[in-house]
């Protein structure tokens, strides 16, 4: 594998991890279900992206592409969790 395919696929891979690595929510039960519901959706999309371009281009960067468009397509709306360390608000 050449360095230019080998960073096309850690460039890939990267996509892939900003996509799913979402904030954990509140603990409002609302914000629990739009988490959810966005760590789905985006899933679901990176499946569909990988499962395309392997079928069709096999061209990583293009994946990664379409993958950070659908990702930026699809912001976080819900409330992050903020955690506590010895009583103090991160």
């Amino acid at each position: 594998m050449s360095d230019r395919t080998e960073e096309a696929h850690v460039d890939l891979l990267d996509a892939i991890v900003a996509a799913l690595n979402l904030p954990l929510p509140s603990i409002e039960v609302a914000d629990e279900r739009l988490h959810y519901r966005l760590l789905v959706r985006r899933a679901l999309a990176v499946r569909i992206i990988i499962e395309a371009n392997r079928a069709v281009t096999r061209d990583p960067r293009l994946a990664a592409d379409a993958i950070r468009t659908r990702t930026a397509e699809e912001p976080v709306t819900y409330t992050p969790f903020k955690g506590e360390t010895n009583g103090e608000v991160r």
